[in-house]
């Protein structure tokens, strides 16, 4: 039974404002920066275990599954690569009836204080790609996997999720909280640079708008995965769902830290032909 409350006030960092029209870029690649670069916003967050007839990843851009896995080793690369990845294949293509999901190898275990600032997971809110390259994205992904099929960007369409699984514990601490795609606005996506110096490293990230809808699952447990839309190139399909983790203010006191694992898939769909 979920005992959570039907919602919760918090706190949420965004990119300043000041940034959206400008020519550069921001750059947020260590703590200083991301302090120097974001603003926290005082903010309503629901509970979306009571809203299960209300969201879809079509709409959405987000939605929960249960799906116990038989892996216990997340911070075995190995084990990842040749046992998890494959499982969880299966289900994104049942779950979204895709042509083919293609593995995107890149993962991450992210807890509160890790040795890379990237591998603690999120304190402001974020789109982990940019929508304005994700085509040529797309096809780089089928080129790296060695995909003997070609997808070219005139016959399909492409769209990026990711999984994202408490490991070792329910998550009372620190959970992730997202915006409903349904209340994003596509001005309010701006990309931004993971390092200090260059062109590369290329993300994006919303701006804040009193019109943006907040969601989270409280107390997610080991057997929960939460998929969320990464960017989708389908019309009439949500195009992303921007998130982070939040302080919950409802949490035990004594309550452990959280730890989590993300990977991501890109599905493949043929495009609908005009009639």
């Amino acid at each position: 039974m979920n005992s959570a409350p039907e919602w919760v006030e918090s706190q949420i960092a965004f990119v300043n404002e000041e940034w959206r029209d400008k020519s550069e870029p921001p750059r947020i690649y260590n703590r200083e920066s991301r302090h120097a670069n974001t603003t926290k916003h005082d903010v309503f967050i629901h509970n979306a275990r009571l809203e299960k007839d209300e969201y879809d990843l079509d709409s959405c851009g987000y939605t929960l599954i249960n799906h116990k896995t038989k892996i216990t080793e997340f911070r075995d690369k190995t084990v990842v690569a040749e046992q998890y990845f494959p499982e969880m294949r299966e289900v994104i293509l049942e779950l979204t009836q895709a042509h083919e999901a293609i593995i995107f190898p890149f993962y991450q275990v992210r807890s509160r204080n890790p040795d890379n600032f990237f591998d603690a997971y999120s304190l402001y809110m974020h789109c982990d790609f940019s929508p304005d390259t994700w085509l040529q994205f797309a096809q780089s992904i089928v080129k790296d996997s060695g995909s003997k099929e070609v997808y070219p960007v005139e016959d399909w369409d492409f769209a990026l999720f990711n999984f994202w699984r408490p490991i070792k514990r329910t998550v009372d601490k620190d959970p992730l909280v997202f915006i409903d795609a349904r209340t994003m606005e596509r001005q309010d996506i701006i990309n931004y640079r993971l390092i200090e110096e260059g062109d590369k490293a290329q993300a994006a990230v919303p701006l804040f708008n009193k019109n943006q809808r907040y969601c989270y699952f409280p107390n997610m447990k080991t057997d929960e995965v939460l998929v969320l839309k990464q960017l989708d190139s389908r019309p009439e399909k949500s195009l992303v769902c921007p998130h982070t983790s939040f302080i919950d203010p409802t949490a035990p006191k004594d309550a452990a830290e959280r730890e989590s694992i993300d990977i991501r898939f890109m599905c493949v769909f043929p495009k609908e032909k005009a009639s």
